[in-house]
């Protein structure tokens, strides 16, 4: 059967009948259940043994800091050694760390300083493992299903983001903290099981001799030289700084805005996660059908940022709540579109570094939601996020007028 006829029959799952995706995609699911529930444990835990507002702050830099440092050079060793190796290596050092953390908790021995100290060291291991995690893809799936396997590796995090919390937060409620963490050990566990059991043949890696800082140095300047690859890194970093840091204000929205507290904060979540799962299938269903993919995604882009704009203005929770699935519907269609045309056409001995400055994007959200609170206390949370989201319209009806990016195919 011709490649194109073969590309046009792919299914919503054709990536999960090949048995190292299939197996890379259920560590996935453990991966980012022990990821959500790690996440919300640390600041539950935090919280109830300080009391202390400031002592969250305190969490959010250990949590972010260690990224923002290592993430790129994970990139240059995802580059440097066996990328499956890299992984098992890093997702040991997560389960043990989160194991660590339940112990404390059960005994009772857990302090601020021991919380901070685990946070920190398990996202430096984060930042190893994002990189050679992104840049593995490739090499457990066929080139014609690799969009396929792209849009489903976002369905685990779309589906966590409901699901997760919800999960993790009955049980502490139910039985303590230490569950939280016991809950997170036993996903990453398993996560690691899964990926032990990966079979790789004839992986390639680059050893040329060079430092690490002149690897560093090589894949910086190939994302700065190449148009096209920057531009799209540029998408990735404004939707960060401008575009989810909208979700740092919906309580404001719930509480103040729309009168509906708890119960509004969660509906407006779950919108955003209900779209943003949506789009990962549709991506899943068509991403190989599309042809003229950069005018998709700059054009969905603009659409996020005008979407943006309509949600900071709503009046009602009843008339944000469709807002918000159209929201994240755009966002995950453009983003899922831009993460397989850097996996695509990155070259391989580059493709942990390119992949870790996409993925460091991901990680600045705490920079951006930084940046909306302190336009919501100058002036307040419905301009923020007004303004966050003509930046994104901006950005990308700027990159729209660009032919070479609405060429991308």
């Amino acid at each position: 059967m011709p490649a194109s006829a073969q590309t046009a029959r792919l299914s919503t799952f054709a990536a999960l009948k090949g048995r190292n995706y299939c197996l890379y995609w259920f560590g996935l699911v453990f991966y980012v259940l022990g990821h959500r529930a790690e996440y919300m444990t640390f600041a539950w835990m935090t919280w109830e043994v300080t009391r202390d507002p400031m002592s969250l702050a305190y969490l959010g830099l250990a949590q972010g800091v260690p990224l923002v440092l290592f993430q790129l050079f994970g990139g240059v060793l995802a580059d440097r050694i066996n990328r499956l190796r890299l992984l098992v290596a890093t997702q040991t050092l997560i389960a043990v760390t989160l194991s660590a953390a339940f112990a404390l908790t059960l005994s009772g021995m857990a302090s601020l300083g021991h919380l901070l100290a685990l946070a920190a060291l398990s996202n430096a291991f984060r930042a190893f493992d994002e990189p050679s995690r992104m840049a593995l893809i490739p090499q457990l799936i066929e080139r014609e299903r690799l969009s396929n396997a792209i849009a489903l590796g976002s369905i685990p995090w779309q589906a966590g983001r409901m699901v997760g919390p919800s999960i993790t937060g009955i049980l502490i409620a139910a039985f303590g903290g230490a569950v939280g963490f016991g809950m997170a050990a036993a996903a990453s566990c398993i996560a690691l099981f899964l990926y032990s059991r990966l079979r790789l043949h004839g992986e390639m890696r680059a050893h040329d001799g060079r430092r690490v800082i002149e690897q560093f140095a090589e894949g910086l300047s190939f994302v700065g030289r190449n148009f096209i690859f920057s531009s799209l890194i540029a998408l990735a970093l404004f939707n960060s700084l401008f575009a989810v840091s909208y979700l740092t204000l919906l309580p404001i929205y719930a509480d103040t805005y729309f009168h509906a507290g708890p119960t509004g904060y969660g509906l407006l979540n779950a919108a955003h996660g209900t779209g943003a799962l949506f789009g990962s299938l549709t991506v899943a269903t068509i991403a190989h059908l599309t042809l003229r993919r950069g005018t998709a995604l700059l054009v969905m882009a603009a659409a996020l940022g005008f979407l943006l704009v309509g949600f900071s203005q709503s009046q009602a929770l009843w008339l944000a709540l469709p807002v918000l699935v159209l929201v994240g519907f755009s966002n995950t269609f453009y983003l899922m579109h831009v993460s397989t045309y850097l996996q695509e056409h990155v070259p391989d001995h580059l493709r942990g570094r390119v992949m870790s400055l996409y993925s460091l994007c991901w990680n600045l959200m705490p920079l951006g939601g930084l940046l909306a609170g302190a336009l919501a206390a100058l002036v307040d949370a419905r301009f923020a996020v007004m303004v966050g989201g003509l930046m994104v319209a901006a950005n990308a009806l700027l990159l729209l007028t660009s032919r070479r990016l609405r060429a991308i195919s």
